[in-house]
C-alpha cells in the first residue's frame, strides 16, 4: 500500500496507523538516539513524535515535497528540541533540586536554596508538586511517571514543563521577596 493510502486509512481507522508506525519508527528512532546519545530519551522522543503525528494526521497535507516521512523529522526534531530545553531548566535546577534531597536530613534556615525550593514547591498546585517529585527527586523516567499518572508520556512532558515555569516564577518571587527583606534588614531602603 502506498504512503497516500496508508494516512488515508489511518485518518479513518486509527489502528491503521500501526503500518506507518512500522515503516518509520526505527528512523526516528534512530534519528534521536543519534541528536541525544541516551536511550531511554530516544523513546521518550520517538513515542511523542508519533503520538503527536496520530493526534494531528487529519491535518497532515500531503502537499509537502518530502512527505509524511519529512512531516514526522519535523515533529521529532521539534520533540529534540523541547528535550534539550528541559534538560537546560534541569541542570539550572539541579543544585536546588539536590539541596531539597539534603534538606530531610537537616532543617535549614530561611535564607537556603533548599529552602527557597521547599517554600516553592509548597506554594505550587499539588497536581505541578506532583509531577516535578516524580520525574526529579524520585528519578522516574518520563514513561515510568506516564504510567503512574495514568497519562500519555507527550501529557507528561506538557505538564512537566507547565509545572517547571510554574516552579520558576514561584523561585522568581521568592528571591524578590528575600532581596527586599534584606534591603530593610540593611537599612538600605
Amino acid at each position: 500500500m502506498d504512503e497516500r493510502s496508508l494516512i488515508e486509512a489511518a485518518c479513518q481507522d486509527p489502528k491503521a496507523f500501526a503500518a506507518l508506525y512500522d515503516r518509520y519508527v526505527d528512523r526516528i528512532y534512530g534519528y534521536a538516539y543519534r541528536l541525544t546519545q541516551d536511550e531511554e530519551q530516544a523513546k521518550d522522543i520517538t513515542s511523542a513524535t508519533f503520538e503527536k503525528a496520530l493526534r494531528h494526521l487529519r491535518s497532515y497535507r500531503h502537499k509537502r515535497v518530502d512527505g509524511f516521512r519529512a512531516w514526522l523529522y519535523t515533529i521529532a526534531h521539534n520533540e529534540i528540541a523541547r528535550h534539550y530545553r528541559r534538560k537546560a531548566i534541569f541542570r539550572r535546577l539541579l543544585p536546588r533540586l539536590e539541596a531539597q534531597a539534603r534538606m530531610h536530613q537537616s532543617q535549614p534556615d530561611d535564607t537556603t536554596p533548599a529552602h527557597e525550593l521547599h517554600e516553592a514547591l509548597r506554594r505550587l498546585a499539588e497536581r505541578d508538586r506532583e509531577i516535578i517529585v516524580l520525574r526529579f527527586l524520585e528519578g522516574f523516567t518520563s514513561a515510568e511517571v506516564a504510567d503512574i499518572l495514568g497519562c500519555s508520556v507527550n501529557n507528561v512532558y506538557v505538564r512537566l514543563h507547565r509545572a517547571l515555569n510554574r516552579l520558576r516564577e514561584v523561585l522568581g518571587e521568592l528571591e524578590q521577596t528575600n532581596e527586599h527583606a534584606g534591603e530593610d534588614n540593611d537599612g538600605t531602603r
